[in-house]
């Protein structure tokens, strides 16, 4: 950054060093410690904002700035970020946290789970005083206790933690417990949304260029017809009969033409969530089990964006979004009359 952009940065946000607890990824307990230490000094200090930069990005101050002045300026209770969308990065966010948080709570947030956090003051105490358990999760929270919330273009997305890119199942797994609980938790707000709202966006987006990346799918089609084969005893016990028969359906589909369509991946997603709540088997081992299915579903998408342009992908997510909204209904007739609901 040039020497006056930085001065200029600095004269109006300054950085305190302040010691922390350490904070690990995936919204574990030690996060929470982190984040309340954070608000407890923020509040001793008397500030009107406070910024928790949880990923692994290392944020100039401009960014910090950036992140925190919807809150400081423009009223605003919760800002988070709007990473740069790659194309095969953050799938688990694509493909599920983003479409279901929206169509459960309503606001477009495209990183609900972001642990880049600016909060007002209102906020801060909110969370303090109700003794939340996963700040992962502040972005729900103020959604549902109709608070202001925005997003900010930010430059760059965090890297991958380690656990993620070494164990996809234990990461799912980790990052799906923390959204069902959650689900749980604010069970009388979401089932009063209809429909979603876009939020403001401040900044400017990055342009990005076309990616000639591309993803070798034999493999992952390879563990969802294994899946097929080894699951069933779990997935017959979680997902609906005419959803297992269609699972099993595409699994003699050739990789050329494996698809996994949007109606039916939404459909397993909520069979998921209805078995999480009644705990049909053990909720990790269930959580788990969708590893195949959800590598089914990355195959599908992969084979469908590999060649197309960053516009193409927007759309592509946004289809599958509008899929969510459309079968929520679903999720609620299921959630609330689970014995009398059997398609």
């Amino acid at each position: 950054m040039p020497q006056e952009e930085q001065s200029a940065a600095e004269s109006s946000f300054h950085l305190l060093p302040y010691p922390l607890s350490p904070a690990e990824r995936y919204h574990d307990q030690s996060v929470d410690q982190g984040l309340r230490s954070l608000l407890h000094v923020g509040r001793t200090l008397g500030a009107r904002a406070c910024v928790m930069i949880g990923s692994d990005v290392t944020a100039t101050p401009d960014e910090l700035l950036a992140l925190a002045e919807p809150v400081l300026n423009h009223g605003y209770d919760l800002a988070v970020p709007l990473y740069p969308r790659r194309k095969f990065a953050g799938l688990i966010n694509s493909g599920i946290v983003y479409p279901l948080t929206r169509a459960l709570y309503g606001a477009r947030l495209r990183f609900p789970m972001a642990m880049d956090l600016a909060l007002s003051v209102k906020l801060a105490d909110l969370y303090l005083a109700a003794g939340y358990a996963q700040p992962g999760w502040v972005a729900t929270r103020a959604v549902c206790a109709g608070l202001e919330v925005c997003q900010v273009h930010q430059e760059s997305a965090p890297t991958p933690a380690g656990p993620e890119a070494t164990d996809l199942s234990a990461s799912l797994a980790q990052i799906l417990s923390a959204l069902f609980v959650e689900l749980e938790r604010n069970a009388g707000s979401w089932q009063k949304v209809r429909g979603s709202r876009p939020v403001r966006t401040f900044g400017l987006p990055r342009t990005l260029e076309r990616e000639t990346a591309s993803v070798e799918v034999g493999a992952m089609v390879e563990t969802f017809k294994r899946g097929c084969r080894d699951l069933l005893d779990i997935w017959a016990v979680v997902l609906s009969p005419a959803t297992l028969v269609e699972l099993r359906k595409i699994a003699k589909l050739p990789v050329d033409r494996f698809r996994l369509g949007d109606q039916l991946w939404v459909h397993v997603i909520c069979d998921f969530i209805l078995g999480h709540r009644q705990r049909v088997v053990s909720r990790e081992h269930l959580l788990r089990a969708l590893t195949p299915i959800y590598l089914g579903w990355v195959a599908s998408y992969a084979l469908e964006v590999q060649d197309s342009p960053p516009e193409a992908v927007e759309d592509r997510v946004e289809k599958l979004c509008a899929s969510f909204e459309t079968l929520k209904p679903y999720l609620l007739s299921r959630w609330r009359w689970p014995d009398r609901f059997n398609p």
